[in-house]
C-alpha cells in the first residue's frame, strides 16, 4: 500500500482517541508491521469495526495470549470480528 503521505496517520489518531489500548500496541510493533497493520484496520474499519479489532488486540496483549507476531494477532482479530 502506497502512503497517501500522512506519516501512518491512523497511528496519531488512534494514539490521540484510544491511547491505553494503542500504548499496549505501540510497544509490539515496527515499522514493517506498520503498513500491514493499517491495512487490516482499513479493512476493518470499511464493516465499522476498526476499534473492535484494536481492543481485540490489546487485550490479547495484555493478557499474555497466544504467541504470535503483531500483524497475526491483527488478522486474528480482524477474522474474529469480521464473520
Amino acid at each position: 500500500m502506497i502512503n497517501s503521505g500522512k506519516e501512518w496517520g491512523w497511528m496519531d489518531a488512534w494514539d490521540n482517541i484510544n491511547k491505553p489500548l494503542y500504548d499496549k500496541i505501540k510497544k509490539v510493533r515496527n515499522q514493517a508491521d506498520s503498513e500491514a497493520i493499517e491495512e487490516i484496520l482499513q479493512q476493518a474499519d470499511a464493516h465499522g469495526l476498526r476499534e473492535e479489532v484494536i481492543r481485540s488486540v490489546a487485550q490479547e496483549i495484555e493478557n499474555g495470549g497466544r504467541e504470535m507476531s503483531i500483524v497475526d494477532a491483527y488478522r486474528h482479530a480482524y477474522n474474529d470480528w469480521v464473520k
